[in-house]
């Protein structure tokens, strides 16, 4: 695990700040390239001061100096602010790795999510962290959604430049998975498999015929997947309420597992725990040894089908008895 420290810009980096910013790898991805150490002066000097708005740090792996990276509250920038529509106590983050030695290694995403839980979310005023990667720069979209961010809203520029803005909320309290108890909490999840149901093919019908009209012909399955893996098939528990619910098997190949179930209420979607749900089932099938992780989606579900390709699943095959469901896989 690489050693990943923070410090403070001082006026002595400007010059070293400057060679990065007009290195190739940097210019083409985080700004547009200074003509003269004396326009980089004037832009990042002020940022060494503790009273800037701006917060500027120079980013150290194992003990060398690799790169930069900024924060300030959205709400200091008027335009901005107006652009993306962000509630008080929204922080953005900036930065590059300008040593190539340090970049696409994978490294970005460490120090993305390092530098948001020491020094951004670590205020207790900030709801949430936001960045606004080129929305062609894929490299930098990956980096952010492994450190935890999902894909916000899409901002066009005056000139026609997307900007992917992205965010990371701070972990909410009170949330915590547990495993599901049937004797007490049957209905919750019948009520939620018939829920999934209608998200992933826009109505009710067959729901009945799969499931059984008590809800007994799930509630069967149901209890053979939490015989097989007691510890997938869990709830997810905020302030005391069930906001969710993860169910998992063994797949048919032994090496495998295999999701039947990610749920959310629909209050709380799109606000990053499908992150926290699809996270449990990576620990949960890593920890058993499995080689990867198997699910399966209606093709006609295409939020759901983005979610899991930007996190890196793989289209596999198609369901044999419902050739409208796709496979996909997550190699882990």
């Amino acid at each position: 695990m690489p050693r990943i420290e923070f410090r403070r810009l001082t006026p002595d980096d400007l010059q070293q700040v400057f060679l990065w910013l007009i290195r190739p790898h940097v210019a083409r991805g985080y700004a547009t390239p200074l003509n003269t150490f004396m326009e980089c002066v004037a832009k990042y000097g002020p940022r060494t001061g503790d009273d800037n708005v701006v917060r500027a740090f120079i980013v150290s792996i194992d003990g060398r100096e690799a790169g930069y990276v900024q924060a300030y509250d959205v709400a200091a920038f008027d335009d901005y602010a107006g652009r993306i529509q962000c509630e008080p106590g929204t922080v953005c983050m900036d930065l590059f790795l300008g040593e190539e030695s340090f970049a696409f290694r994978g490294l970005g995403a460490r120090v993305i999510d390092a530098f948001v839980k020491e020094l951004v979310l670590a205020q207790p005023s900030v709801l949430a962290c936001v960045a606004g990667p080129g929305d062609g720069n894929k490299a930098a979209i990956r980096a952010f959604e492994k450190a935890g961010f999902r894909r916000w809203k899409l901002l066009k520029s005056d000139e026609g430049e997307g900007e992917c803005v992205m965010r990371r909320d701070r972990d909410e309290a009170g949330l915590a998975l547990a495993p599901i108890d049937l004797a007490r909490d049957a209905a919750t999840c019948i009520a939620f498999r018939r829920d999934s149901f209608h998200e992933s093919f826009g109505t009710y019908e067959g729901a009945e015929a799969e499931m059984g009209a008590d809800g007994s012909l799930y509630l069967e399955e149901l209890r053979r997947r939490i015989e097989q893996v007691p510890e997938g098939n869990s709830h997810l528990w905020h302030s005391g309420r069930i906001i969710g619910q993860t169910e998992m098997r063994i797949a048919d190949s032994p090496d495998a597992g295999y999701v039947n179930l990610f749920y959310l209420v629909p209050e709380w979607r799109r606000k990053g725990l499908g992150r926290v749900l699809h996270d449990h089932a990576v620990a949960v099938f890593s920890a058993r040894g499995m080689r990867a992780i198997r699910l399966s989606v209606s093709g006609s579900n295409e939020r759901a089908i983005a979610f899991y390709r930007r996190l890196g699943w793989k289209r596999v095959g198609f369901r044999a008895n419902k050739e409208t469901m796709e496979i996909l896989e997550l190699a882990l």
